[in-house]
């Protein structure tokens, strides 16, 4: 909004304000604990501006209390709700905890070992994933900040010949899954890497290795559970002979065992959180572990920086994914990203922000939602933009077509627009404003 149209609205706003005969500043500001409902924009204080955002939005309805301007809740932005304001009007003094985004960060290998990256995940970061090798640092990570939760990866259904258990799991045949002619099926994409039988005495050890571990080392809040497919055949994986060739029965049943393999997991460790990634396959979570993570969202790391990630099919396919778990009080997560991010920041902070926006489209509690960019080692960001901790406040209503391939939705302190077509252009307008949004951009509006 130009400054023009800002001194037309002050002016008639402070018209009303003659009209309605509010009070003048209070000597004594009330001191409160919550931000209250005259607070419209939450900034700690009720003033001309709480004003002016109901009057951009009189004459409205929606359900009692749709959005913060209707300040009585009664589903109708009128006068009576700048009289509300009129009443407080200059007091302040209550705190304004606003809702971010929870933020994940991916740290893998010797980066934990860092007392640098441990500062940074310390300070950006509320949960990580780490590895189990690095157990002082995570310690030293929870001293820095003790409400940060760390989860400690392990491989769900694959075992390496360089793990320290190897002598021991290789002595249990029936534990691996083998081809028609009785060999084991190795990774292709990770020699060295077998595939094990989650319905095998495989999925009882890793579930007490896991339990073992958290009981060792307290300072872990749970598991991440890497590659938890349900179908091999649709997510990809290559292996050294062909699934035709696979042993009677493995194909045909690997949804169930996989299912019962991760609910042993968690039936093992209690309490304690298994994340497992999952990608589309929500079973995991609506039954069983309540929390799901989305690898390769929006924009994955497999593309480049000068690519614009997956096409729209997909895009809104994952968000309504998402969404759908978070209506059921479930926790959501993603990773997103790029390579070669270093070679072009601007661009990639470009993706950042879209993905973070897409994500935003799905989330219902943002205390349950858990946005990651690249792996904290993958470029020079870590991980982490200063628009993750941007203070959005909580979603009001669904998102929204506004045109084309461009969608909104409204936050407490913010609007969030996404285009996410990879190749057209829109003209829209938002709250009366005009913007002009290129392939796969996203906005944060104030």
């Amino acid at each position: 909004m130009g400054k023009i149209q800002i001194a037309k609205k002050l002016k008639s706003v402070f018209t009303l304000i003659l009209l309605l005969g509010i009070p003048s500043f209070l000597l004594f500001p009330t001191v409160l604990s919550a931000v209250p409902d005259y607070d419209v924009n939450s900034d700690g204080s009720c003033n001309i501006m709480d004003i002016v955002r109901i009057s951009n939005h009189i004459g409205e309805s929606g359900t009692p209390g749709w959005i913060r301007e209707d300040v009585d809740k009664n589903g109708h932005v009128q006068v009576m709700d700048m009289i509300q304001v009129s009443n407080h009007y200059g007091e302040t003094g209550w705190t304004t905890d606003y809702a971010k985004i929870q933020t994940l960060s991916i740290a893998y290998g010797s980066t934990m070992a860092n007392t640098t990256n441990q500062q940074f995940i310390a300070n950006h970061f509320d949960l990580l994933d780490g590895t189990k090798t690095y157990t002082s640092a995570a310690t030293n990570i929870k001293v820095l900040n003790p409400n940060i939760k760390i989860i400690c990866y392990y491989e769900s259904i694959f075992e390496d010949n360089t793990y320290s258990d190897w002598s021991y799991v290789t002595q249990f045949e029936d534990w691996f899954v083998h081809d028609k002619n009785g060999n084991r099926i190795e990774h292709t994409g990770y020699p060295g890497s077998y595939l094990m039988n989650p319905n095998s005495g495989w999925s009882d050890y890793l579930a007490q290795k896991c339990q073992l571990f958290l009981q060792t080392y307290p300072q872990y809040d749970g598991i991440f559970a890497d590659d938890v497919p349900l179908d091999l055949v649709e997510a990809g994986y290559s292996f050294n002979v062909p699934f035709t060739n696979f042993e009677d029965g493995v194909l045909s049943n690997w949804g169930s065992w996989m299912l019962q393999h991760i609910q042993n997991l968690q039936t093992t460790i209690g309490n304690k959180m298994v994340m497992p990634n999952s990608w589309i396959y929500t079973q995991f979570c609506e039954n069983i572990t309540h929390v799901h993570i989305w690898e390769g969202f929006v924009h994955g790391r497999s593309h480049d920086v000068t690519q614009t990630g997956y096409g729209e099919w997909y895009t809104l396919s994952a968000i309504n994914t998402l969404h759908d778990q978070a209506e059921q009080g479930n926790i959501i997560s993603v990773i997103s990203g790029t390579k070669n991010a270093n070679s072009n920041p601007t661009l990639a902070h470009q993706y950042m922000l879209f993905s973070l926006i897409c994500f935003l489209f799905a989330v219902e509690d943002m205390q349950k939602s858990y946005y990651a960019w690249n792996f904290f080692s993958d470029d020079a960001s870590h991980g982490w933009y200063p628009e993750m901790d941007h203070e959005f406040g909580n979603p009001i209503g669904e998102y929204y077509n506004v045109q084309g391939s461009v969608y909104a939705r409204q936050f407490e302190n913010a609007t969030v627009v996404a285009n996410i077509s990879p190749s057209t252009t829109y003209t829209v307008v938002i709250d009366g404003s005009s913007y002009t949004i290129g392939p796969r951009i996203g906005l944060i509006l104030p």
